[in-house]
């Protein structure tokens, strides 16, 4: 028997935050790099410094709830993550359905945008106006970046 998955949302910590800028090569691999590579990493660093991670969004999967009691069963995705307990689950998109125990679903509304392939979020809005709160996987995130706009279809606000 499986244990149940860890359960992520979009809240972490300034540190956390600050880490996803860290330097991800050694002093000594960076002196095998020839001037271009290092030119590509100092403007990469220079970015990153300029623009540093402010908010994260998790892809929300088979397995991520709501606020009022909803599950995420299954989706048409392709994507599939594996999770902290070995256990495979599929991403999910914008169109994706939402069950609850009652037997009724939600249809979700809106995700990362057309350029993101309408990948589902925590935070997600669903056709009922509940919204998504977790996901079983903790290993995709899209980074919010100072000064750096959202996609206008980025989780946009729905009026009811």
């Amino acid at each position: 028997m499986r244990s149940r998955p860890m359960l992520y949302t979009n809240e972490v910590s300034s540190a956390y935050l600050s880490s996803l800028d860290d330097h991800c090569f050694t002093e000594q691999q960076l002196a095998e790099f020839n001037e271009h590579a290092l030119e590509v990493i100092s403007q990469r660093q220079f970015y990153l410094k300029t623009h540093p991670a402010v908010a994260v969004y998790r892809v929300a999967a088979v397995g991520s709830q709501t606020r009022n009691g909803g599950t995420i069963k299954q989706t048409t995705s392709a994507m599939t993550f594996k999770l902290t307990n070995g256990e495979r689950v599929r991403a999910a998109h914008k169109g994706d359905y939402v069950e609850y125990v009652d037997g009724s679903q939600a249809h979700i509304l809106t995700g990362a945008g057309e350029s993101n392939s309408n990948i589902a979020l925590v935070g997600s809005l669903l056709s009922n106006g509940d919204e998504i709160i977790n996901t079983p996987q903790g290993s995709v995130i899209l980074i919010a970046r100072e000064g750096v706009q959202l996609a206008e279809d980025f989780l946009p606000l729905i009026q009811n």
